[in-house]
This record gives structure tokens, sequence and C-alpha cells, in this order.
């Protein structure tokens, strides 16, 4: 008998025992300086002093820059109280969300027609309705004036559906009635389905016309200065539209059909400011994706934007200093992070806010300390772009 119960219940005893040895370890060695008020008695356990307190939470929460100690990052993160940046997300990413006012959004949705392409469930991007009226649509589309519904019927595949959408571009570009289209972009960007398909490419003067999705790749460049960290920030060149004579990421573009992101980082780093090739090679640091969604064409009228920018950062050594190359930038300027956040909220940086915001957060510039709505600022910054019809 005691062979089939004795064992076991021995078994259960130690392991008992042993559970309370540790419990007691735990209880008196490691939570007890944490809870327990210090006292003269147990001196070896009393409290950082709340200076260095805040060193050390901060030392734990944000993480360095590239090239950065903690110690320097801890300095930089506090040498600015109030970036506000609730109020620069805000301003930009200004599409509503279904899902907080189901009935407002409707209400919303009925100036724009969802452009949809035959053989796709989904919509690929919202046309507004000032596009709609003012394009001569040719064959090939089908237009639902009750359902709102923008689709393109070319028969075949991805050559048939580009040509379609080429020639109603072309028209449109013609004819002069639409701004956005009257410039020619003479560069391509890929049409993107919800299921990763590469449906079609269209002309860059298209962009705002469909409210599509578009890539980008973004490219923040900053050097160590015995002042602490500066960026160097170009002002767009009088003549490059849109936005001419405003400020800009260090380096910036679209992501054309068939590029990929680093390789089109690397090119444009010299191309726009005369960092060599090897240089942005080896030097510069992917750092994820912004997305967010606006409600205004780059002429400023009403219209849908899909953002996707693929998020760059490079560390330029003080001899490195960008100079233009192709006349897309007039000047580059070396700038503090003062006047960088200065300049966000007169509107200097236009739409390019959003990534500098981003770059803020992940080096504890902006965090739960000094922006209590960091949690929605952070979701604003990585918007899922679902397209759907209601």
């Amino acid at each position: 008998m005691w062979n089939v119960i004795g064992q076991p219940a021995l078994n259960l005893a130690k392991a008992l025992v042993t559970f309370k040895f540790f419990h007691f370890l735990i209880a008196h060695l490691v939570l007890t300086p944490l809870v327990r008020p210090a006292s003269s008695a147990d001196s070896e356990h009393t409290a950082l002093p709340d200076s260095n307190m805040r060193v050390l939470m901060n030392s734990l929460s944000n993480e360095p820059a590239y090239g950065q100690g903690r110690e320097s990052n801890i300095i930089q993160s506090q040498s600015i109280e109030n970036i506000r940046s609730w109020d620069l997300v805000n301003e930009i990413d200004m599409w509503p969300y279904f899902q907080q006012d189901p009935e407002s959004y409707r209400r919303f949705m009925e100036d724009y027609y969802y452009f949809i392409i035959n053989g796709y469930k989904d919509p690929l991007g919202y046309a507004h309705k000032t596009f709609v009226e003012a394009i001569a649509w040719q064959e090939h589309w089908n237009l639902d004036h009750e359902k709102r519904l923008l689709i393109l019927t070319a028969p075949g595949g991805f050559n048939e559906r580009t040509d379609a959408m080429q020639a109603t571009l072309k028209q449109g570009h013609q004819r002069g009635k639409v701004d956005c289209l009257r410039k020619w972009g003479a560069e391509v960007l890929p049409v993107i389905a919800a299921n990763g398909d590469h449906v079609l490419d269209m002309d860059l003067c298209g962009v705002d016309v469909f409210g599509i999705r578009t890539f980008g790749v973004h490219l923040t460049g900053y050097v160590r200065t015995d002042e602490g960290l500066k960026y160097w920030v170009p002002r767009r060149a009088m003549t490059k539209t849109p936005y001419p004579g405003m400020l800009d990421n260090t380096v910036a573009a679209n992501l054309f059909s068939g590029q990929k992101p680093l390789e089109k980082i690397i090119r444009r780093a010299a191309d726009e400011a005369s960092i060599p090739v090897e240089y942005t090679a080896k030097h510069a640091k992917a750092c994820g994706t912004v997305t967010y969604q606006m409600t205004r064409t780059n002429e400023g009228k009403p219209g849908c934007q899909h953002h996707v920018q693929y998020v760059y950062e490079i560390e330029l050594s003080p001899d490195m200093i960008p100079m233009p190359f192709n006349g897309d930038v007039e000047k580059f300027k070396l700038m503090t992070l003062e006047e960088i956040v200065e300049a966000l909220h007169r509107g200097e940086f236009n739409f390019r806010a959003m990534t500098w915001v981003a770059h803020f957060i992940r080096h504890g510039i902006v965090n739960p300390n000094n922006e209590p709505r960091i949690i929605e600022v952070c979701a604003r910054l990585h918007r899922k772009h679902d397209l759907f019809v209601i």
C-alpha cells in the first residue's frame, strides 16, 4: 500500500516545501525592496533618488538611436517638452474611421465613388465625385451612379487594364479640366489589389483621381554635433511640384512600378542629396513603415490619398554634407530638433510631419510622459488601408 500511495505523497510534500522556499525567497529578497517603505533598519534596500529613478526609467523605455548610446538619447528625449504630436498627426490623417461612427462615415462616403476592377471584389481606391463628373469616361468603364461604382471592365489581363487606364488619363490630361491631370507624370505607379495582386500600372498624375494606395521611400539623415543631434533638411526647389519651396525629409521619393525600397532610397540619395551610393548602402537603417489616409489632394481639394512610406534613417559623418544635385532641392540646412518642431507646427513640412512624428517616437523624443494620446498617435501612424463598399 505504501508503495502505491506513499511515494506520490512524499513527492507532493517535497514539491510543496520547494514551492514555499522559493515563495519565501521571492517575497523577501526580490519583492520586499520594491514594495516595502525604506527605513534605517534596511538601509541596503533604500529607494533610488528621484533623479536617478527618472534616468533609469528613461533608459529602460527609450530605445537609443542608431549609433547612439542610451545616455545621449535620454538627453535628446528630454530636450523639448511639448511637441504636440497628436495635433500634427490629426491634421494629416483625417480620413474618418467607420467603426467610430458608421452613420457619419456613410454620409462622408456619399461624395466618393468606389474604384473597382472587374473580377476583384474589393475597391482599389476612392474617387471623389468631382473627378468622376469632370472626366469623359471611355469604353471599358462602367459607372453606377446609384451605388457610386466606377468599374474598369477592360477584358484581358495586366497589359489591357494598364492600356485602358493610361488612355483614360491621357484624354483627361489633353482636355485640361482636372488640375492634377494637367501635368503628365511620365512615371508609372503600381495599383495593388487587396490580395496583393499587381493589377495594372497608372501614370503618376492619376493617383489623386482614383485615390489608390501609393508607396514611397523616406530617409531621415542626422549628424552629431557638440549641441546634440541635428538633422539635414532640404527645401524643395520652387520648380518642384507638388509643394514647391517647402521643407521635406532628407530624401524622399515615390516608389514606381518594379522598384524596390532600399534600391530606390540608395539611388535617390545620390541623385537628390549627392550622398554616395556606397555610403547609403552601408549606413541606411530600415525602420518599418508609416501609413495614413488623407482627405485632400496635393492641390488641397477634396480627394483621397492612401500613403505607405518605407522609412529609413542614416547617421551622416560630419564631413558628409548633403548637396543638391538633380535640381529637386534648392538647399539643405542643418536644423535642431526645436527648429524642426517649430517648422512642423507652422505647416512648412506638408504631410511629411507623419514621418517626423514616427521618428520622434522611435527615439523616445515623444513618449507616454509627454504625449497622453500616444497610443492613438501610434495607431494613426500605422493605419490599415482597408477599402470596402458600404
